[in-house]
């Protein structure tokens, strides 16, 4: 399969999240975030209507379980769930996929299944796009 993007993220989401507790709990750092009430990670004149913690993987890879490996690494083993973290009201594995070229090719990956326990014991679902 020939793609011209891979991204592959972990999505905190919530109302009262607040990033930098996020960032506490996990010891790690953001690839963004933003916190609810101040601007927008996009936008300079966007108030921030939901607090967002995020972790992208950054492998250059063309296999999607490749970008899934380096994340689950980062996280690590938890004893509590993601989704159970105070101010996350929404937790989940963000694929995209953008194929190159003609719309009706076939886009084919696998997700290992020792992954797909390990994604859902972290509390997260799966959300993928391919475009």
């Amino acid at each position: 399969m020939e793609t011209s993007l891979i991204i592959v993220a972990i999505y905190l989401r919530g109302e009262r999240l607040q990033p930098e507790h996020i960032s506490q709990m996990l010891s790690l750092q953001p690839s963004k975030s933003q916190k609810t009430g101040r601007l927008c990670y996009e936008s300079k004149n966007v108030i921030a209507k939901i607090g967002i913690w995020a972790l992208i993987a950054q492998t250059d890879s063309a296999i999607v379980s490749d970008h899934i490996d380096e994340l689950l690494k980062k996280i690590g083993n938890l004893p509590t769930p993601l989704d159970e973290f105070e101010g996350v009201e929404e937790a989940y594995l963000d694929i995209f996929i953008g194929a190159e070229g003609d719309s009706a090719k076939t886009v084919e990956f696998v997700i290992p299944k020792s992954q797909l326990k390990e994604v859902v014991r972290l509390g997260l679902y799966a959300h993928i796009t391919v475009s």
